[in-house]
């Protein structure tokens, strides 16, 4: 039976979806428009940077892919190491690195900060990326909401099977959670600078202590 919005299943790729959002927006708000979830858009952020004769610290951008790529890798090699009760480790790390971000401007001050920042931000997001493969258990994918949001409305338009209806709206709740994460992150970063990373560190914890 498809899980309704009230259930486990609904709500921890709900609370993993507000998460991306939310550290995409502090990232990008709080760290010179720069996506850590969203890795490829760098690509685009950057491009459009050169194009307006952007100084060298616009590379941090480009930089962010290798980044990403390295946090996957070390995500799934870990998870073929310990494939049972992976995704409780994934998201503890996935903790860890949103806690180090938060506390960066403690340590380190101006833009040195902000790219230190970015460097933790984009590794707990590779984190994230790689659980969604190596743990379907945890809902579709919610770093990037293009594919969601159009298969939301395709479904829309065509519905599917009765059985499929749940789903259907978790996926939904999933897209919402996304934009509202967006929200908050954008807001948070304004009035709380990087301590408002603190948020993603809450909700990691929480979606691991429900696995």
């Amino acid at each position: 039976m498809t899980p309704s919005l009230t259930s486990k299943s609904a709500w921890v790729p709900a609370a993993l979806a507000f998460v991306a959002g939310y550290a995409d927006a502090v990232t990008f708000v709080g760290a010179g428009g720069i996506f850590c979830a969203h890795v490829t858009g760098n690509f685009v952020v950057l491009a459009a940077d050169l194009a307006r004769n952007a100084n060298a610290d616009e590379w941090l951008k480009l930089s962010t892919f290798p980044l990403f790529v390295l946090a996957v890798f070390g995500a799934t090699h870990l998870h073929r190491r310990r494939a049972e009760g992976s995704a409780r480790l994934l998201l503890l790390l996935q903790a860890v690195a949103f806690g180090a971000a938060a506390a960066v401007p403690l340590f380190v001050q101006g833009t040195a900060a902000h790219k230190v920042v970015v460097v933790f931000a984009v590794i707990a997001m590779g984190i994230q990326n790689a659980m969604h493969r190596v743990a379907p258990s945890l809902g579709p994918m919610t770093t990037v909401m293009t594919g969601n949001v159009t298969q939301w409305f395709v479904e829309k338009v065509i519905p599917g099977a009765p059985e499929n209806a749940g789903k259907h709206r978790s996926l939904g709740f999933i897209i919402l959670a996304f934009a509202l994460g967006c929200l908050g992150g954008a807001f948070g970063v304004q009035h709380l600078g990087f301590a408002s990373f603190l948020v993603p560190v809450a909700l990691a914890l929480w979606v691991r202590s429900r696995l």
